[in-house]
C-alpha cells in the first residue's frame, strides 16, 4: 500500500498535464500541489532506497506546501481579511517550530495537525457556502466538490495519527498498521484528486 500511496499522485499529475489549458484557477493551484507532492514522494522513496532513513525533513517540507497551496485552492471561500494572515501566519510558526522546537529530524506532529484541522475547516466552510448560495444544480460536476470530500476525507481520517505518530512510531506493528491506513486514506485522496482535474465545470 506505501508503495501504491507513493506513485498515486502520478495519476491526477498526469490529467493535469493532458488538460493543462482547460483547468480552472483552482484546479491549477491543486495540479501543482499534486507535482510538488508526487515530486517530494519520489525523493523520500529514493532516500529509502538509498539507506538514507531520515528523509522526515522533506515531510516538515511538504506540510507548509500543501498548506500553501490548499489555502489557494479554497481561496474563494476563506474571508479575504484573514486569507494571507493565515497562509503567512501558519507558514511562519510552522517553520520556526519544525526548525527550532520539533526539529527536522522528527515527526512534525502539531505542525500536521494544525494543518490538517484548518483545511478540514476550508473543506466544510465550501459546503456552507454552497448549501446556503444553493445556486449549484450539478454539485457532481464542480472540481472543488470532489477536492473538498477528497480533504476533508483525508484530514478527517488522518487527523488522529499526525496527532499521535510520535507515541505510534514506537510500537512496530501498530506503525505499520496505521501507515497502512494512511496509504489508503492518501490514494483515495489523490483518486479524489484526479477526479476533480478531469471535471471541466459547466459555465
Amino acid at each position: 500500500m506505501a508503495n501504491i500511496a507513493t506513485y498515486a499522485g502520478l495519476l491526477p499529475g498526469i490529467i493535469a498535464l493532458i488538460r493543462l489549458k482547460k483547468l480552472t484557477r483552482s484546479q491549477r493551484f491543486l495540479a501543482i500541489l499534486v507535482w510538488g507532492g508526487t515530486v517530494i514522494g519520489l525523493l523520500a522513496y529514493l532516500q529509502t532506497k538509498l539507506e538514507i532513513y531520515n528523509n522526515l525533513y522533506l515531510l516538515h517540507i511538504y506540510t507548509v506546501f500543501n498548506f500553501v497551496l490548499m489555502g489557494f485552492v479554497f481561496r474563494s471561500v476563506i474571508p479575504r481579511k484573514i486569507f494571507y494572515p493565515l497562509l503567512i501566519g501558519y507558514s511562519a510558526f510552522a517553520s520556526i517550530y519544525s526548525i527550532w522546537i520539533e526539529k527536522l529530524q522528527t515527526m512534525n506532529v502539531l505542525n500536521r495537525s494544525i494543518s490538517a484541522f484548518l483545511i478540514m475547516f476550508f473543506a466544510l466552510n465550501f459546503f456552507l457556502k454552497t448549501l446556503k448560495e444553493m445556486k449549484v444544480q450539478r454539485l457532481e460536476r464542480m472540481p472543488m466538490f470532489w477536492i473538498s470530500i477528497g480533504a476533508l476525507f483525508y484530514n478527517a481520517g488522518s487527523f488522529f495519527i499526525f496527532l499521535f505518530s510520535k507515541d505510534i512510531t514506537p510500537v512496530e506493528e501498530l506503525w505499520h498498521t496505521y501507515y497502512g491506513i494512511h496509504s489508503t486514506f492518501t490514494i483515495l485522496l489523490y483518486t479524489f484528486y484526479a477526479t476533480a482535474l478531469w471535471i471541466q465545470p459547466k459555465t
